[in-house]
């Protein structure tokens, strides 16, 4: 059979003189055609979609552009081959060749977005949102989560963010109501702010589900869509049964609750028919909370013993103005947690966490630096603060950026087959109800 052949520009329908904002624009509507092609029943070649990750992956890198558009200058019209020839084919069941595809890959997660195109949506965001009382917010989120989703890529493919606005506003009429009536209780008398917890203690795992269910079900990777299966049982025992126990043992029991959380989330996510499995266990979280832990019980009982002497001081002059200067150390301190312990303990969590769980055969691994995600945080910071706010698009871009460079996927065998295989076994058992992801209280 004779193989169709194209430029990577063919390939993705634009010319030479393409910038890279074209590119990406171009890569997401051959992808958004392929997917439509794949409901109808003349499905393409699966080598359309090869090519097609093909010709972003080279395009989208300009050093590989640069050697492309080089070679395409000493040779007109130089082809790609969708279909491999036959004679290319090697065989595979040699020793050395079955040892090679025993051995896992890594694919690593790549950001390919910019803080200049994200600042264009995000001002938009703000203005409408703004202009509408609120109201654009709900468009405003799938505007940003489509963005942040097609940019990261995947071994070629990007993902992709199918949420509907209306169902985002809607649940966030549901929470400002919530919100509104508790503080309406409040205000009533402390006996009806107590019942009023009391009554939406059993709704927030409800609420948590699904939220849960609307966010995995409207993201996809290579047009196979994710899906939450968690019950309400399992909600209510993570979030009101071990969430209780946080404040009742003085946030001892934290650590219990948030690996309790993540893997309550992450072992009822799918993939199309395979599931995702975290192994993260209790003691490896309560490491990571081991050294913030000791450094707060060494602020608090300094800022205690500090006040104490300064009470008790003679002279009342000095005691005032200790005093003053202790209540000055809170904002710096506050400031220096969120600057330095959350990244801290975000990096390290995050690593614990991925590098323990795995989709099937393929295990990630991430190897966040916990010093460089540090450094990034207290830069994005201080240029958020000194440009007045406008520097918040490049910051969020930058940590996306950062975040996936440090993610990887161990694959497997062939990450193509997979999909593959994925994507018929869930045509085949079907869709479940879309009444369950019509609800989304995220912000």
């Amino acid at each position: 059979m004779q193989a169709l052949a194209a430029t990577y520009y063919d390939v993705l329908g634009i010319g030479p003189e393409a910038t890279l904002a074209d590119i990406k624009a171009a890569y997401a509507r051959q992808l958004g055609a392929f997917r439509e092609k794949m409901k109808t029943p003349e499905k393409p070649a699966a080598e359309s979609l090869d090519a097609l990750r093909q010709a972003f992956t080279i395009l989208g890198d300009p050093l590989s552009r640069e050697s492309y558009d080089a070679s395409l200058n000493g040779v007109a019209n130089q082809a790609i081959a969708l279909e491999p020839p036959a004679e290319a084919a090697t065989p595979t069941d040699t020793p050395a060749a079955e040892a090679e595809a025993a051995e896992p890959r890594e694919e690593n997660f790549r950001f390919t977005g910019e803080g200049g195109e994200y600042f264009r949506i995000w001002i938009v965001n703000i203005l409408l949102s703004i202009v509408t009382l609120g109201i654009y917010s709900a468009w405003a989120k799938v505007r940003r989560e489509q963005y942040f989703h097609r940019n990261l890529m995947l071994d070629g493919s990007g993902f992709d963010y199918h949420g509907q606005p209306m169902a985002i506003l809607k649940g966030r009429i549901v929470a400002v109501v919530l919100l509104f009536g508790l503080s309406a209780a409040q205000r009533f008398s402390p006996l009806a702010y107590g019942i009023a917890i009391l009554c939406l203690l059993p709704l927030v795992p409800w609420l948590a589900v699904k939220a849960f269910r609307f966010r995995a079900h409207n993201t996809s990777y290579r047009g196979l869509r994710f899906s939450f299966h968690g019950s309400y049982g399992q909600a209510f025992k993570v979030f009101v049964g071990y969430g209780l126990l946080v404040p009742f043992t003085l946030w001892l029991a934290f650590p219990v609750f948030y690996r309790q959380l993540r893997k309550f989330v992450l072992d009822n996510t799918r993939f199309g028919t395979t599931a995702f499995e975290c192994a993260v266990t209790t003691g490896a979280i309560y490491k990571i909370f081991l050294l913030p832990g000791l450094v707060f019980i060494a602020l608090f009982i300094g800022l205690v013993v500090t006040a104490v002497v300064a009470a008790s001081g003679k002279g009342g002059q000095e005691a005032l103005v200790a005093l003053g200067f202790l209540f000055m150390l809170i904002p710096l301190i506050f400031v220096a947690v969120q600057a330095v312990v959350v990244p801290y303990v975000t990096a390290r969590t995050n690593n614990a966490v991925w590098s323990s769980t795995r989709l099937g055969e393929h295990h990630f691994r991430s190897r966040l630096p916990v010093g460089g995600y540090i450094g990034l945080t207290v830069v994005n910071w201080l240029a958020t603060v000194f440009t007045l706010g406008l520097f918040i698009p490049w910051a969020r871009v930058r940590v996306a950026r950062f975040r996936a460079e440090y993610l990887a996927l161990a694959v497997s065998g062939s990450l193509d087959d997979f999909v593959a295989g994925e994507a018929g076994s869930a045509t085949a058992i079907g869709d479940e109800a879309a009444e369950m992801f019509d609800l989304d209280i995220g912000l």
